[in-house]
């Protein structure tokens, strides 16, 4: 669980958004989606930072690119 307040989680993210944890994943993987930080080890998670989300959500750019 992320200490800093200002970062989020994967499924934060999803809910966020209201998408599935599978698309948030791809729409890191794909760079839609701004990763503050990775955590260490292969399946280390991915910690985003809330206010960089929301400004997505408020702009509308949370469809995933074909």
């Amino acid at each position: 669980m992320p200490t800093d307040p200002e970062l989020i989680t994967s499924p934060e993210v999803a809910h966020l958004l209201g998408k599935s944890m599978r698309t948030v994943q791809r729409m890191a993987d794909a760079g839609e989606l701004p990763v503050a930080q990775k955590l260490p080890g292969p399946n280390g998670a991915r910690l985003f930072r809330r206010v960089e989300i929301e400004a997505l959500v408020a702009a509308g750019r949370t469809e995933q690119v074909a």
